[in-house]
């Protein structure tokens, strides 16, 4: 009885975890189709509800399996939010989005640990992914090839973001289903490590040549979205994947680790070297002289800490209040404007007769909004969960590397500037997979009491995490 109690539960919170996926995937469709207003994308909010709701029993061995010093940051982030609502008079709306940008999402973790830790359900939701990222894929290139006269379903929600504009030339950035090519380039990023993930997995996985299909699929798509940043971390990524070994022969399924990542090898070669393959016709099809030029070109990097120090923004240090820079502009009716300093221009509005400055995302965004203060508390949220994971890349399972390398590139183009990790349709897969990574830890050792039919032996996971962890700071 209690077997079938606890499976109950799990098994709802995989199902809504999945709704949450297709949710993501079809909320900028409908807003595209059927003009459906940006409020939609509140549904995401009550999906991650719902599956708090339904994984509150037995939150205590999770919390005792997961990082330690989490939730500690996590409260200290959540009162430094409510201090720069409350001293600079921020309206409770928009002090909330702003809030939730910050905290909402990272529970994520517990759920995407304990989904991860099961080879099957891993398998089931790792598929997924890949599938739907070969048609997030196709969608791009479709959207590459078409340009402008593409369909409504394969073009941008507003127009003049799907063309940028660099140097003398304009390019246009192919946003597949989703409102950018921005959203586009990071789910395929996401659908890439999640279909490497599923390789290394001794059950659940695709055929060889659906494999190879959607590897395809999705390393072209990524290149016809046309973003530097997410390209550049996908091929660091997987570089760093290949050449990461195991540090030590643990079983898997009965084979040695290090010869199961050397048939995930096998299994990923043909589809990588087709990618790249078909990553250089794209690009030659879509006109080398402007596309190479573009992805090879700099940003100027120094953009972000203008802002923060520009005198048009003097509270730098302070922060100028919760939600501010960008999540609740548009709930108050605020008046945009672009502003001139001696720095360069700035985006802004104005509400109430007081100014504030707006970033795209990135840290520049919570140093705006939080201060020094909040950038610290901020990076001790993802300090406590990625470094443990980083320092036990090599003692983890391939899953557990793909997941741990995901976390990081999205990461990475956070902090680059992207909106990603401040995006409702991203940011839950970013806490998933970092999650995900703490639940692949001794993986090998782990089963679930409806997995009889595996034959490695049974270890709890909150037991089995904190093994791998202390294995960690041992080593």
């Amino acid at each position: 009885m209690s077997v079938l109690t606890t499976r109950r539960p799990r098994r709802k919170v995989w199902i809504l975890v999945l709704a949450l996926y297709l949710a993501t995937l079809a909320t900028d469709v409908a807003r595209k189709v059927f003009g459906f207003p940006a409020g939609t994308l509140g549904i995401v909010y009550v999906l991650v509800g719902a599956i708090y709701l339904l994984s509150l029993r037995g939150i205590g061995s999770r919390l005792r399996a997961s990082p330690g010093p989490l939730p500690i940051w996590l409260a200290l982030l959540s009162i430094w939010c409510v201090i720069e609502a409350v001293i600079p008079r921020v309206p409770v709306g928009m002090a909330v989005l702003g809030w939730s940008s910050y905290v909402f999402f990272v529970p994520l973790l517990y759920v995407g640990a304990e989904l991860m830790s099961d080879d099957r359900r891993a398998a089931s939701a790792l598929r997924v992914v890949a599938v739907a990222g070969a048609g997030v894929g196709l969608g791009a290139v479709a959207s590459a090839l078409l340009g402008q006269s593409a369909p409504v379903l394969l073009q941008p929600i507003v127009p003049s973001v799907g063309i940028h504009t660099f140097d003398t030339a304009s390019i246009y950035l192919a946003p597949s289903i989703f409102a950018t090519a921005e959203e586009a380039a990071e789910a395929l990023l996401i659908a890439l490590f999640a279909w490497i993930a599923l390789a290394h997995l001794p059950v659940g996985r695709l055929s060889r040549t659906s494999s190879v299909v959607i590897g395809v699929l999705i390393a072209t798509g990524l290149i016809a979205a046309e973003r530097r940043a997410d390209l550049v971390v996908a091929v660091a990524g997987v570089i760093v994947l290949l050449l990461v070994r195991p540090v030590k022969a643990t079983r898997i399924a009965g084979r040695p680790a290090f010869w199961t990542a050397t048939l995930a090898r096998g299994r990923l070669g043909p589809a990588l070297i087709l990618g790249a393959i078909g990553m250089i016709a794209l690009v030659s099809f879509l006109g080398a002289s402007r596309l190479v030029p573009f992805l090879t070109s700099a940003s100027n990097g120094q953009d972000a800490l203008t802002l923060m120090f520009s005198p048009s923004h003097p509270s730098a240090l302070s922060g100028q209040g919760t939600g501010t820079s960008t999540q609740g502009a548009s709930l108050v009716g605020a008046t945009s404007f672009v502003g001139l300093a001696k720095d360069g221009q700035y985006a802004g509005y104005v509400l109430d007769g007081r100014t504030f400055v707006v970033a795209e995302g990135g840290l520049t965004k919570t140093w705006l909004e939080l201060g020094i203060m909040g950038v610290i508390l901020y990076g001790g949220v993802f300090f406590s969960v990625l470094a443990p994971a980083i320092r036990s890349l090599r003692r983890t399972d391939g899953v557990g590397r793909a997941l741990t390398i995901l976390a990081v590139t999205l990461g990475i183009v956070f902090i680059k500037g992207h909106q990603s990790l401040d995006d409702p349709l991203i940011q839950p897969f970013f806490w998933l997979a970092a999650g995900g990574a703490w639940g692949r830890l001794r993986a090998p050792f782990r089963q679930w009491p409806d997995d009889a039919e595996n034959s490695s032996p049974t270890v709890s996971w909150g037991n089995s995490l904190r093994q791998s962890a202390a294995g960690s700071r041992a080593g």
